[in-house]
């Protein structure tokens, strides 16, 4: 039987949703018993093609946070004869006009909102949340931490949240040749060992602490090398001129958003990747940086904890001279480095992307029984 399903695709390019969109829609791509529908931005449907060239693709052009998608969803879907609905964001129209399942990686914007977020802003949120988990079908969330907070802060039904946790690339493995290594290097002008980050400038990815961290392991450890930002993070970011300030001159490197090719050489580029976030639903960098052999240092709370458990170095994303040590314990102990190491590769070969595409046809059976 063909199970005629759509899927909200217009965060295809966003950072952590994108990711997971990208493998999720390839996955699908595959699957005989699926007639696959993509609601994607217009500018993105070649892209969608890629991923899925059997997919029909419905351009919408509405932005996230208005009230303009309420409507245009709905409308694009309406004339569709669809058994489901995949929504991979907690914002989902109450007019969708098929039974949906929700994915909600993280409710990080409700504890750590955006700098300029509204009081209005917040309770909407909260208020499309709670709505989104009492309608649909089935609930996708991708650790058990953030299974927990929808349950004990948001009212979910436990019988119906399913823990899927992301996978990541196994092409990450694959060292790039030494030319591109060194094509990378001299492009952005990095001197290792690097000590890298990878996130947006938002108030959980604590890059305050970072960069207290790495200059008191300088002035205080004479750490080597170079500190670099990947994500929201340019030359000309506050940040930058802080670390000036700081005396960090050429320590600290702000390349802003990269391609998925130079974060690739970026992984095998560094030393270790440095991830103190405060909250995280998942924490994607963390698996992908074991995957490409990267020793990590991440927070011993939430889901950065149950990732990085015996195979990262846990700190308090608040001690500023905890995470400090751990760098230069990570950078100077060849012993500990192979060990964690091997313990990173041996954790992200358990969570494929393949695994989680599987694990969400589940819940889409558990979804379609649900009558």
């Amino acid at each position: 039987m063909t199970i005629r399903l759509a899927v909200d695709a217009r965060k295809l390019t966003d950072f952590g949703i994108g990711t997971y969109l990208s493998h999720l829609l390839a996955g699908l791509a595959w699957r005989g018993e699926y007639d696959l529908t993509v609601v994607v931005r217009p500018e993105h449907v070649g892209r969608v093609t890629v991923l899925a060239p059997e997919a029909r693709t419905i351009p919408v052009s509405a932005r996230g946070y208005g009230l303009a998608e309420h409507v245009a969803l709905p409308a694009a879907l309406w004339r569709e004869r669809l058994d489901l609905v995949h929504v991979p964001h907690y914002v989902v129209p109450h007019l969708v006009p098929r039974p949906f399942v929700v994915t909600v990686h993280d409710v990080i914007q409700l504890f750590y909102p955006p700098h300029g977020r509204s009081i209005q802003a917040l309770l909407y949120l909260r208020f499309v949340l709670r709505s989104a988990l009492r309608r649909a079908r089935r609930v996708i969330t991708v650790s058990r931490t953030s299974r927990r907070d929808l349950i004990a802060l948001f009212g979910a039904d436990p019988d119906r949240v399913d823990v899927v946790p992301n996978g990541v690339d196994d092409r990450l493995a694959e060292r790039p040749p030494v030319e591109r290594l060194e094509e990378v290097k001299q492009r952005y002008g990095l001197r290792p060992p690097l000590v890298l980050v990878v996130g947006n400038d938002k108030p959980h990815k604590n890059l305050d602490v970072v960069l207290r961290a790495f200059h008191l392991a300088c002035r205080e450890r004479s750490l080597p090398g170079q500190l670099v930002l990947i994500g929201a993070v340019g030359g000309d970011h506050p940040l930058i001129a802080r670390a000036h300030r700081l005396g960090l001159d050429g320590r600290v490197c702000g390349l802003g958003r990269v391609s998925q090719a130079d974060l690739h050489t970026l992984y095998h580029l560094s030393a270790v990747l440095l991830h103190p976030a405060r909250y995280e639903g998942f924490g994607l960098p963390v698996l992908e940086a074991m995957r490409c052999g990267l020793p990590v240092v991440t927070s011993n709370v939430g889901a950065m904890r149950d990732l990085g458990e015996g195979a990262a170095r846990l700190v308090n994303p608040l001690d500023v001279a905890e995470v400090a040590a751990a760098l230069e314990r990570v950078l100077v102990d060849d012993a500990l480095r192979r060990r964690m190491i091997e313990a990173g590769n041996r954790r992200a070969e358990t969570l494929t992307w393949e695994r989680a595409v599987e694990g969400t046809l589940e819940t889409y059976r558990k979804a379609l029984g649900e009558e």
